[in-house]
């Protein structure tokens, strides 16, 4: 009776080793599969994007705060700058779209303050 218990046991051992191999190889399989996917998702996204352009395109953004900015975007060939917090969005000012820089334009905007405040007799 003791031969054919160890011949179970030898036969199980011989079959178990196949099963392990089979799991390595589909962790492997699904570890590889992951960042292919990821690559397609971002390769179809980029598609997306170039295919469904929109009217809206934001030129610059600058960060004043944790949930506070400035940004400024295009849209029909005008540029706005809007004032972004976690609670509103603010319309700041309007430029042509022939401007050229993000600084050029705070630069304007911070001339055309000091103007106004020298105008109505404010100290800076």
């Amino acid at each position: 009776m003791a031969v054919p218990y160890l011949h179970a046991a030898g036969v199980q051992e011989i079959s178990v080793t196949p099963s392990i191999w089979k799991v390595v190889f589909s962790l492997i399989f699904v570890i590889a599969f992951i960042p292919v996917c990821l690559w397609l998702m971002k390769r179809f996204q980029l598609a997306q994007m170039k295919l469904g352009q929109s009217d809206i395109n934001i030129v610059n953004v600058q960060s004043l705060g944790a949930k506070e900015k400035l940004m400024l975007i295009e849209v029909e060939g005008e540029r706005l700058l809007i004032g972004v917090t976690s609670h509103s969005i603010s319309h700041l000012k309007s430029f042509p779209a022939k401007a050229s820089s993000f600084a050029s334009m705070m630069e304007e905007v911070g001339r055309e303050n000091s103007s106004d405040n020298k105008n109505n007799g404010d100290v800076v």
